[in-house]
């Protein structure tokens, strides 16, 4: 691994499903076990969540019962979130019908958990490290094959069911430690050649340009090749305030205009299409995997083997 240090930084934020936040509904279990999974990496690990509900309480239990020394866990309330009041102005007075509609898909686009990526890389900024963001959820069996985990081996694990919300069989799921491991950030590391890897992949059927279109008057001029996906990317911290301060300024422009917000994902494709010397994109073509036998095409590049395959 390179002699740098590295740290990840993730968040949890598993029980804010609808206003006022308009999060994923049912992600408890699955991030609290994933997160348990990313531990397996070896570096530090930092978790933003807030105090409500049982969110920190999850992370409490889950570090303690899986004796997750790495894992820091650090407060930050998403009405705190420096967007916040003018999101959810936006959301209830402006367009009710398209953000606070459950029959509209962008009623689940959280834009306080999505652009807050942003802040917490900035709050766990120091030089010359190498920092990361990765998703909390990211380890799990949409995204992993079974032969990522060890837990494979065992002839009746494809037969095992999620049970109880703390039973270990519920935890296998979630589990990918042939692809979350030392070794694998060893190959990133050395992959990202002291730049910011952007996971990428093609076409941007299931993201609302519109905005971007209308209001960020260059964008004529960028292209669509490299569009990431914000579950992860990072790499030399030297560069990330660059980085950060170019996702700040989309962000204001998207709230200036009082139309729409937008994801993540498209406030980091403007920003890799127009800084290009900040980073080094890998590619790939689908988010299936090869237990997806009737969609996973063979020769086809999975963003799982970003994390379980030699990186070129």
């Amino acid at each position: 691994m390179s002699s740098k240090k590295t740290k990840l930084v993730t968040s949890s934020y598993a029980y804010h499903a609808g206003p006022p936040f308009w999060g994923q509904a049912n992600r408890e279990r699955w991030y609290k076990y994933s997160l348990a999974s990313i531990c397996n990496m070896g570096v530090d690990v930092i978790c933003y969540t807030d105090e409500r509900e049982r969110g920190l309480q999850d992370l409490l239990e889950v570090k303690e019962r899986f004796n997750l020394d790495n894992l820091t866990i650090k407060v930050h309330n998403l009405e705190n979130n420096p967007w916040h009041e003018r999101v959810y102005d936006l959301k209830i007075n402006k367009h009710p019908e398209i953000y606070n509609n459950p029959n509209d898909f962008r009623y689940r686009h959280s834009s306080e958990m999505y652009w807050s990526k942003f802040l917490f890389l900035q709050n766990e900024l120091e030089p010359d490290i190498n920092l990361y963001w990765i998703d909390g959820g990211l380890s799990h069996n949409g995204l992993f094959p079974m032969e990522a985990s060890s837990y494979s081996d065992d002839p009746d694990y494809a037969k095992q069911y999620p049970g109880q919300v703390y039973s270990e069989i519920e935890y296998r799921y979630y589990y990918f430690d042939r692809a979350f491991n030392p070794e694998t950030l060893a190959r990133i590391n050395a992959y990202q050649d002291d730049k910011i890897i952007n996971i990428c992949r093609y076409g941007i059927s299931d993201n609302n340009m519109h905005l971007f279109s209308e209001k960020i008057k260059d964008m004529s001029q960028l292209g669509y090749i490299h569009y990431p996906v914000g579950g992860f990317f990072g790499g030399n911290s030297n560069l990330l305030q660059e980085y950060i301060n170019a996702t700040f300024d989309i962000v204001e422009k998207v709230l200036d205009s009082g139309d729409y917000v937008c994801t993540d994902q498209e406030v980091m494709w403007y920003v890799n299409s127009k800084y290009p010397h900040l980073f080094k994109n890998y590619s790939f073509d689908t988010f299936y995997h090869e237990d997806w036998t009737n969609v996973f095409q063979p020769g086809q590049v999975s963003l799982s083997h970003f994390f379980r395959k030699p990186l070129n």
